[in-house]
């Protein structure tokens, strides 16, 4: 099957690959193909450890595998849903990274201590992050999608506008529409 180049022609593409998967092996190999390169370069931008990210891909892709027939297109594109499971996946992995460095520390070992964060200055950092997703759950998908591959995929505009079907400039101006935009909302409370 010929792949689509708009944005939400490949997305409608990908999302009926993915309910054709559940059944298909030759429609689950075209999303690995697909997307394992992808999701290996957020979780190696994100985690900057080749090995951690060896185990959150795989772990991403096995957890994909099992809960495919779960996904629900009418909930948001196949991508999103993938990159949920990535990013819990690594979240997960540095838990327990967290806690195997608690414990194997020599008993001579004298950490420095955390620095210590206010009750009132971590209420107010979760209520920025709560404004900050509700004024980008406000955008369209589209601009979503952007704002999060830019800044929390670290990609750059070109990668953006391969894996999106567009050109550098449109991710550009998008981006500073968005931008403008998230202010507005932000600044609107």
């Amino acid at each position: 099957m010929t792949q689509p180049t708009s944005t939400e022609e490949r997305r409608a593409y990908w999302n009926k690959t993915a309910a054709l998967a559940v059944t298909n092996e030759a429609a689950f190999v075209e999303l690995y193909n697909e997307f394992f390169p992808v999701v290996y370069k957020f979780l190696l931008s994100k985690c900057r450890n080749g090995e951690m990210a060896d185990e959150a891909v795989s772990r991403t892709f096995l957890n994909m595998y099992a809960h495919l027939a779960e996904y629900d297109e009418k909930r948001g594109a196949f991508s999103t849903w993938l990159f949920r499971i990535a990013v819990n996946e690594l979240r997960m992995l540095f838990r327990a990274k967290q806690r195997s460095l608690d414990t194997e520390w020599d008993e001579g070992f004298d950490p420095p201590a955390p620095e210590q964060v206010s009750p009132e200055a971590m209420a107010l950092r979760r209520e920025r992050d709560a404004e900050l997703h509700d004024a980008l759950m406000r955008l369209p998908e589209r601009e979503q999608k952007i704002l999060t591959m830019t800044y929390w995929m670290e990609m750059s505009a070109g990668e953006v506008a391969e894996e999106l079907g567009m050109t550098a400039e449109a991710v550009r101006a998008v981006l500073s529409r968005s931008r403008k935009t998230l202010k507005k909302y932000l600044e609107e409370g």
